[in-house]
């Protein structure tokens, strides 16, 4: 074991994927890598906490040769394992939060996507045949082929609650519906709304999980199984659905591309992702090397 690895109180690093662990041209750095071959030395593990579906955190996961094998996504709501595809964990939601925010999509001109746990390569998303029209305007649903099917009526028939119910469009539109939807969804869901860059400098997601789903709840679930404390947990993020995670982690730091609101969860600020702010954070924390000026303290 890495003799650094004595003096760290730090036993995991939990990582948000898009705007943290991807720079803005969505690759993964050198300097990231070599950061987390690091870590993999001094037994530290490195978990995936992202929003994206299974489907597409995998592909990051692979570059990633030293991160653990778990990876928290859908914003909390499924934990898989990557060696086996097994669901861990997953926190569905209700049908009837899941109804309430379908209609409210409907009602105010988005086209609701509704997320199911699925094995890589089959199809994860149900769409409305009366959507249809909507759905394929989409510049998420252009980009992601293959990966829903259509199903007819008002709702999906069974048993099977969705993971969340969601959408990728303009920022216009998300803002238009956001009141409405949470004024529908009130108690019984979390609505998030998130900047979806890679898919358009205007296209947000608007989200709606159980109350329940979020990247720090499934991350005390993966803690109580590995028996870590939460004051051994580094995190860092740039989204509003990394806030829970900010808050409750030993230490936390907010990447320099994040909202003031999101800086202000965290315990530090970090370089940008395009500037290997999660290495530089990692550098400093487990002593990889000096850097000054490196992460800026905030308190």
């Amino acid at each position: 074991m890495d003799a650094d690895a004595r003096r760290t109180p730090y036993r995991l690093v939990a990582l948000d994927i898009d705007g943290t662990v991807l720079d803005s041209a969505q690759q993964v750095s050198a300097e990231l890598k070599a950061a987390l071959a690091r870590l993999a030395s001094m037994s530290v593990r490195t978990v995936l906490c992202t929003g994206r579906r299974w489907q597409s955190a995998a592909p990051v996961l692979r570059e990633l040769e030293h991160a653990h094998p778990v990876v928290v996504c859908t914003g909390g709501a499924l934990t898989k394992s990557a060696d086996d595809e097994r669901t861990l964990h997953a926190v569905p939601m209700g049908h009837d939060a899941a109804r309430l925010a379908v209609k409210a999509f409907r009602a105010h001109g988005l086209a609701p996507l509704l997320l199911y746990d699925r094995p890589l390569g089959a199809r994860e998303m149900k769409i409305a045949l009366s959507d249809q029209a909507r759905a394929e305007g989409l510049p998420y649903l252009q980009a992601n082929p293959g990966s829903w099917e259509w199903y007819e009526g008002g709702y999906p028939p069974g048993c099977e609650a969705p993971l969340a119910v969601y959408t990728v469009d303009g920022q216009a539109a998300i803002s238009s519906a956001e009141p409405y939807v949470r004024a529908a969804v009130g108690g019984r869901g979390i609505v998030e709304v998130m900047r979806q860059l890679r898919y358009g400098a205007d296209q947000v997601a608007i989200e709606v999980h159980d109350t329940s789903a979020t990247k720090w709840r499934a991350l005390e679930w993966l803690l109580e199984q590995w028996g870590v404390r939460p004051d051994e947990v580094v995190a860092m993020g740039d989204d509003v659905n990394d806030v829970p995670m900010l808050r409750a982690a030993g230490l936390s730091f907010a990447m320099g591309n994040a909202s003031d609101a999101v800086k202000a969860a965290a315990d530090q600020v970090t370089a940008s992702n395009d500037e290997h702010g999660v290495a530089v954070a990692l550098g400093r924390v487990f002593r990889f090397h000096e850097a000054p000026g490196a992460a800026e303290v905030r308190r």
